[in-house]
């Protein structure tokens, strides 16, 4: 399907994947995303002779959902594939990447039926800011939300501390859009747990169900986590916190205390 473009000269690509992932193979995307673009990259490469850069920019989309009703988690796991299983880019499988963040984007009401929501400018705005950074040097713009780098459990009090990369604004209290897993038996069975504070970079989540055996973390891991914009988190810049999920076990942003 590309080959004939291969003796183009390009200064970046973006990518905006499709629902069928979902469906087949999502479980490969982690691996078989980085290849695609991995191959991409060396085969625009030598077909335009070295003109296009051996490592260009490669920004996508990650997706949004056109389903509210819940049918699995096949949404949320190929949003975290969508990142190698990083969470965020770039990362050392995803160098020079960019992504747009777009669960918040959900559309309902499109005529179009929603898996074609109409806000596009919304969509290119979140490129563009990665496109700026990544492909024309402004790498001290902020491109994408903020990312936790802590999460601290106090068993005493029974709450849970996640510490983001970034300052960050509270759109509304939520108080199922985090989940902790209470044991590390799989499969893990979810349970939420409310917000109770925001401060500059921390959110404070309470009622911990289960503080002495907590071992997993998950945020926004649902095929329709928010309406519109309305994710809880976002940076100081309207850019909305990726989904994530981790897990306690021999890792070294989880303190237990």
């Amino acid at each position: 399907m590309i080959h004939p473009l291969l003796n183009m000269t390009l200064k970046g690509v973006i990518w905006y994947q499709g629902e069928g992932n979902t469906l087949m193979n999502t479980d490969l995307y982690s691996c078989t995303f980085p290849t695609l673009i991995e191959d991409w990259r060396k085969t625009f490469h030598e077909g335009s002779v070295g003109q296009t850069e051996r490592y260009f920019p490669f920004g996508f989309v990650q997706l949004s959902t056109y389903r509210r009703v819940e049918v699995d988690d096949s949404f949320p796991r190929i949003r975290w594939h969508q990142t190698a299983d990083y969470g965020y880019v770039p990362n050392k499988a995803m160098p020079n990447t960019f992504m747009a963040v777009a669960l918040d984007l959900c559309d309902s009401s499109s005529p179009y039926g929603s898996i074609h929501p109409r806000d596009k400018q919304s969509v290119a705005y979140r490129l563009h800011l990665g496109a700026l950074a990544m492909a024309y040097g402004k790498f001290n713009l902020t491109f994408q939300g903020p990312y936790p780098q802590q999460v601290l459990v106090d068993a005493t009090v029974k709450v849970l501390n996640v510490t983001y990369s970034q300052n960050i604004q509270l759109h509304h209290m939520d108080s199922k859009i985090f989940e902790v897993c209470c044991s590390d038996s799989a499969p893990c069975t979810w349970n939420p747990i409310p917000i109770r504070t925001v401060s500059i970079r921390t959110v404070t989540l309470y009622d911990l169900p289960c503080p002495e055996t907590v071992a997993g973390l998950r945020y926004a891991w649902s095929d329709w986590p928010c309406e519109y914009k309305q994710c809880p988190l976002y940076n100081m810049q309207s850019l909305p916190a990726p989904p994530f999920i981790s897990f306690s076990h021999n890792n070294p942003v989880w303190v237990v205390s």
